[in-house]
């Protein structure tokens, strides 16, 4: 008789532990940049691709309830992280490295949560970034996205391929639309440096094609409204028209 090959036992993946909020918010302010997936070879290079997809393939609805949690909150992060650590936190979280914003529009994540999630942008400017911006509020006036690490990733928030899908695509998204734009004017509105109204500009300049009514709306208030060095008024105008880069 032919003896059988005993087939060898296939191990029982042991599950990965889902980080604790705290765990999250430190790998993506000193670990989140680049995108280091591709490319890990060995043994320890499986140990960081196995570490590296325990932050990045969060269940999205934990993944939602973090990002508000530390969007709504965010005063600590000035004082505990390098303005070059939040420089790249800002393209990690808002840009194709960590998709998070793309995760955060799925169908796993409630209604209601993914408009909280885009309405808690608006604290995350506002109490974090406009407090970071302009060499830490020395210089709030300044023309400083192509020299100053951070207010360049702010200014291009926006223009990440993540988060301005939502307000662009009224048919995909219907219920993002009027809270981004109301997000993106009240950060142009509110904010104290022109880094951050820089970048609501950025992402008004970009949504115009699709909502030129509302954007040019928002921009002809603050216009109106605010006052403002002539630089910024003059990218303000360009970006009416969606005439920005």
């Amino acid at each position: 008789m032919t003896r059988q090959p005993v087939p060898t036992p296939v191990p029982t993946p042991v599950p990965t532990p889902v980080p604790t909020f705290d765990e999250w918010v430190d790998y993506c302010f000193t670990q989140g940049m680049p995108d280091d997936r591709a490319g890990f070879r060995g043994p320890e290079g499986e140990a960081a691709q196995i570490r590296l997809g325990r932050f990045l393939d969060i269940d999205p609805p934990v993944l939602a309830g973090y990002v508000i949690e530390l969007f709504q909150n965010p005063e600590f992060v000035a004082d505990r992280y390098a303005d070059d650590q939040i420089a790249d936190t800002v393209c990690f979280l808002f840009g194709s490295p960590s998709g998070y914003f793309h995760k955060l529009r799925s169908r796993a994540v409630a209604i209601a949560t993914q408009v909280e999630c885009l309405e808690s942008v608006e604290p995350f400017y506002l109490r974090l970034l406009d407090r970071v911006c302009g060499r830490r509020g020395i210089d709030p006036d300044g023309f400083l996205s192509e020299d100053v690490e951070l207010d360049g990733a702010v200014y291009m928030i926006w223009d990440l391929d993540c988060i301005e899908g939502g307000v662009m695509f009224h048919e995909k998204w219907p219920h993002l639309v009027e809270p981004g734009l109301r997000v993106l004017e009240n950060v142009l509105m509110k904010s104290r440096t022109c880094a951050c109204m820089k970048s609501a500009l950025h992402g008004l300049g970009h949504i115009q094609r699709y909502h030129p009514q509302q954007c040019e709306r928002i921009i002809d208030r603050f216009l109106n409204e605010r006052q403002a060095p002539a630089w910024i008024r003059e990218y303000a105008a360009a970006a009416r028209t969606g005439r920005i880069q």
